[in-house]
């Protein structure tokens, strides 16, 4: 009897994860929607009781300049200030997640990578659809794919080549997927290749320690 319980709470105890392709045709829906909503026109206001914020996952400072940086919230958007943070910009707002893991800035070129969807693994988690690239600060953005990643820990940029960078994907927390892992592009996030990690094992002697 307890071996057919447990088979029952592990068989049943996590659904299977909606799809990148459901989920982006979703985001798709959810904006032709806003476009005929009677309340599109309605600015929203904070009304209390308080203004809370928490999570931030990454801070790109400017080299060249360090009172101008980029800030990126696990659940928050990413913001831009050029006073040493006495005012910041939302320029993520606008997109289909607001859930950022990490992001990489190629100074030389202002150009902005966000990978979307939060590494702090914990029932509260919110996924993410991928990589985004921005090359005029937030005004515009450019979608790079990965929707099955979910939650990306880290953007590597090369540092010669703008076209090249790296993608560590946490993936889905509760079950299996192939956008696990790290990805490389080598075209400026047209396409992505996984890699191949190769861990390095050893056997300890009886001496080692």
């Amino acid at each position: 009897m307890l071996t057919f319980v447990s088979f029952l709470a592990i068989s049943f105890a996590q659904p299977n994860a909606t799809s990148g392709d459901t989920r982006l045709k979703s985001l798709q829906q959810k904006n032709e929607q806003a476009k005929s909503s009677p309340f599109k026109e309605i600015p929203f206001r904070n009304i209390g009781p308080s203004i809370m914020s928490g999570r931030v996952d990454d801070i790109e400072v400017n080299p060249s300049d360090p009172t101008e940086f980029y800030v990126a919230y696990a659940t928050g958007g990413l913001w831009h200030t050029v006073n040493n943070g006495q005012s910041f910009t939302p320029i993520f707002d606008q997109q289909e997640v607001i859930g950022i893991g990490d992001i990489a800035v190629d100074w030389k070129t202002r150009t902005i990578w966000v990978g979307t969807g939060e590494v702090n693994g914990s029932r509260s988690s919110y996924a993410g659809i991928g990589v985004y690239k921005s090359k005029d600060n937030g005004a515009h953005w450019q979608y790079l794919g990965l929707p099955e990643s979910h939650h990306i820990g880290k953007i590597l940029l090369h540092p010669s080549n703008p076209e090249i960078a790296w993608v560590a994907a946490l993936g889905h927390l509760y079950g299996p997927n192939k956008e696990r892992g790290v990805f490389k592009t080598s075209d400026g996030g047209k396409t992505w290749k996984p890699l191949t990690i190769k861990l390095l094992t050893f056997k300890p002697s009886k001496h080692a320690f």
